[in-house]
């Protein structure tokens, strides 16, 4: 959980830097090139920043559901927090290429 939050604050900190320096509002389309914030001697392409807040947003939507029915007392919920565990593994899956993701997380795989 601690590994997917992070990485949620870090896409939070990158959009909100790109939104910043950001030479339009524009929703239809916004797109340029600039300096990468955590390591200035990349560049990336800075596309909606404002569809990265949102998506940010979602995602902690999703871990708040998964926590909320996970610590439920009722055992009616135990499915529930089994399948939102999954959705929350596949988050983390998003970040795979992050040096602090755990392989083992992979192979849990999502359920079928």
């Amino acid at each position: 959980m601690a590994f997917v939050e992070a990485r949620i604050a870090d896409d939070e900190r990158i959009a909100m830097s790109v939104a910043e320096i950001s030479p339009t509002a524009d929703r239809e389309f916004c797109t340029w090139m600039t300096t990468f914030v955590l390591d200035p001697g990349r560049y990336i392409v800075a596309v909606d920043y404002q569809r990265v807040l949102a998506d940010c947003a979602a995602k902690r939507r999703m871990v708040a559901a998964y926590l909320e029915v996970e610590s439920h007392p009722s055992w009616n919920y135990a499915a529930a927090a089994d399948y939102m565990e999954t959705v929350v593994r596949d988050i983390a899956g998003i970040y795979a290429d992050h040096p602090d993701y755990r392989e083992e997380w992979r192979e849990l795989g999502p359920l079928t």
